[in-house]
């Protein structure tokens, strides 16, 4: 996996991971998998000036009223530009996704089985949602230590463990180890979910939508993987568990 600091905007580690034989592909066409839209996004926040200034700036001073307007520091107009490429994917992208995820799943799932699990460090037991936030917010190993907890757990803990981490987003903002961690929960299920497991990714995905909408009302530079990764778990439930209705 490609998480180099000289790769990721300001030094910032990929809120998802991208292997390093991934190329852009022709720009003027859609994004042919999930990390090559991810590279794309780190490609053209790159290209984005950490300072933004209008071209009538001297105008907008004179006619503002300077009492409505922020303290310095405080507003985000001088390193925020709108991505809605970004933060909209397109019907297109959307439908090779759904065909993207399909293929992750079948590889996932065939690394799973073939995973070690006598070497996985002990978990926490199938209740304790107080200690598996621990674990996996505080997990040392990275990817090989999520993909043996993956393989060592059942299905009913893997939906336990996906619903509780629903309830542990924050209502701004997407975790790198959250992104990583959805993401290979959402590849690890069945796909034959009965309504409850059902419901359960409704609200994941409801709750990432709402995440989303805050995080674009004011896009970032430093924000654009974060989108990114939001825009690919997102699509992971409506097209992967097909629930279009959502989107």
């Amino acid at each position: 996996m490609d998480d180099s600091p000289s790769d990721i905007v300001y030094g910032q580690r990929g809120a998802l991971p991208v292997p390093r034989n991934v190329v852009p592909g022709d720009l003027s066409t859609e994004p042919e998998s999930g990390e090559q839209y991810m590279l794309r996004v780190r490609m053209e926040a790159a290209s984005i000036p950490n300072v933004v200034v209008a071209n009538n700036r001297h105008q907008l001073l004179l006619t503002s009223n300077p009492e409505k307007l922020p303290l310095v520091g405080t507003s985000p107009a001088s390193h925020c530009l709108p991505l809605n490429s970004v933060a909209q994917p397109s019907g297109e992208w959307l439908s090779d996704f759904e065909r993207y995820f399909a293929q992750q799943r079948r590889h996932f799932r065939a690394a799973l089985a073939a995973t070690n699990i006598a070497a996985n460090p002990d978990v926490p037991g199938i209740s304790q949602a107080k200690e598996w936030r621990t674990y996996c917010y505080n997990i040392s190993d990275g990817n090989c230590q999520m993909l043996a907890t993956l393989a060592h757990i059942d299905q009913p803990m893997t939906m336990r463990l996906l619903k509780w981490m629903t309830t542990w987003l924050s209502k701004d903002q997407l975790r790198r180890v959250e992104a990583i961690w959805l993401w290979y929960l959402l590849l690890s299920l069945d796909s034959l979910l009965d309504h409850e497991d059902t419901h359960a990714l409704r609200e994941l995905c409801r709750a990432l939508l709402r995440i989303r909408s805050i995080v674009a009302t004011s896009f970032c530079q430093e924000r654009g993987e974060e989108i990114a990764s939001l825009n690919i778990l997102v699509a992971a439930v409506t097209r992967g568990y097909r629930q279009r209705d959502l989107e």
